[in-house]
């Protein structure tokens, strides 16, 4: 079998390329696309079976010679480069998406504006008159300069002209269907990025060790900081630090996050605004018994995942689909909506010895590497058995 990846330079192709190798060792070839000013991947760990191409006419040819030569192509993630390529392949069958979030949730033509709450959006999300300018110029400039439709429009007719879609949760699956992002008759794959061997290599028996209060993950707007902030205002927290890692994203949002958060919780804010050792990260985030990701899409999944493993008592909004998938394994877990209030004597208290041990136990069932090995051959060779 001959297995193709092509891939943006991302932190967590190491992970895929690991997997795979485990299952279909010898197997995969994997395609790193770059942009023209930059030399080399600053996260991907070349070796023999990496190639590197520039994200251009003469890179996108190559691809598409490749495709012809290999079984099946994994694409990880969806740009307006994979777009390209999957358009102007003929066999269409023969692709894998696996799925990041931003193909749609950054996407303004599918379903960005869904994602952010009203007194973000309100801060943050404001449209100059230079982007409308710019909104109206972009279709004519890609219609010059490359005969194509806009980015945004040319991975939406990618993405429903897609066959297989890998994600590790079918509510992800049945939402976008409903949002006519994807083909209804759309195969979906069980897959992830972090399985926990991954997640936790060399980190296996760190628990929870404090009460501080984690929020978010990054400087993002899609966080919704600002109305997490407002649900935690009136509980009791007491001596409790307020973690919110800051260091991975827009400079500018974080700026103004920490402005507000030191507003609001005065000393008790404490921002990670710097990169730091991932030691050294991994031991603030375990003082951390509660955690509150108040995305209102699937993100931050391994992020979720790491401190559910460790033991706290994680907050999620319920517009995200990770949530139910949670609930629907078995997994301890709590709405936004309706846990985190003040009139609810357990907010802020940790989990039991008894929920930490279930949880630890359902997330090895669900997405041990074990599990996640035996779906993803099963998924691989009944496609290419189809053919």
């Amino acid at each position: 079998m001959k297995l193709l990846h092509i891939t943006t330079d991302e932190k967590f192709i190491d992970s895929i390329y690991w997997q795979f190798n485990e299952v279909f060792e010898g197997q995969n070839k994997f395609i790193v696309f770059l942009d023209n000013n930059v030399p080399s991947p600053k996260y991907v760990t070349l070796n023999n079976n990496f190639i590197t191409i520039k994200k251009d006419k003469n890179g996108l040819e190559y691809c598409l010679e490749k495709v012809v030569e290999n079984d099946l192509v994994i694409l990880h993630g969806l740009n307006y480069f994979q777009s390209q390529i999957v358009l102007q392949s003929k066999n269409r069958d023969k692709f894998i998406w696996f799925f990041w979030g931003g193909e749609f949730y950054d996407n303004p033509k599918a379903i960005q504006n869904e994602i952010l709450g009203i007194k973000t959006k309100s801060q943050f999300s404001k449209t100059s008159l230079f982007h409308k300018i710019k909104t109206y110029i972009r279709p004519v400039f890609y219609h010059l300069k490359h005969a194509t439709k806009t980015p945004e429009l040319m991975i939406l007719e990618a993405a429903r002209n897609l066959k297989h879609f890998g994600v590790i949760h079918k509510e992800e699956v049945d939402f976008l269907k409903k949002r006519n992002l994807l083909s209804q008759n759309v195969n979906h794959l069980t897959m992830t990025y972090y399985p926990l061997e991954f997640i936790f290599k060399g980190i296996e028996n760190m628990k929870i060790q404090g009460d501080n209060i984690l929020v978010g993950n990054s400087a993002s707007m899609s966080n919704n900081h600002l109305e997490a902030f407002d649900l935690l205002e009136p509980l009791q927290i007491n001596e409790r630090k307020i973690i919110v890692p800051l260091s991975y994203g827009n400079k500018e949002y974080a700026q103004s996050i920490c402005k507000e958060g030191r507003h609001v919780f005065g000393k008790n804010f404490e921002p990670l605004l710097n990169f730091m050792p991932l030691e050294k990260y991994n031991i603030i985030i375990s003082q951390c018994s509660i955690v509150i990701m108040n995305h209102y899409r699937q993100q931050s999944v391994g992020n979720i995942v790491a401190m559910i493993w460790m033991g706290s008592r994680v907050y999620l909004d319920e517009r995200n689909t990770f949530y139910h998938y949670l609930k629907r394994i078995g997994v301890v877990v709590f709405s936004i909506k309706n846990d985190l209030h003040r009139s609810s004597e357990i907010a802020l208290v940790g989990l039991s010895q008894s929920e930490k041990n279930l949880n630890r136990e359902l997330l090895k069932m669900n997405i041990g590497f074990d599990i996640i090995k035996r779906q993803l051959y099963k998924n691989i060779t009944e496609i290419i058995n189809e053919y």
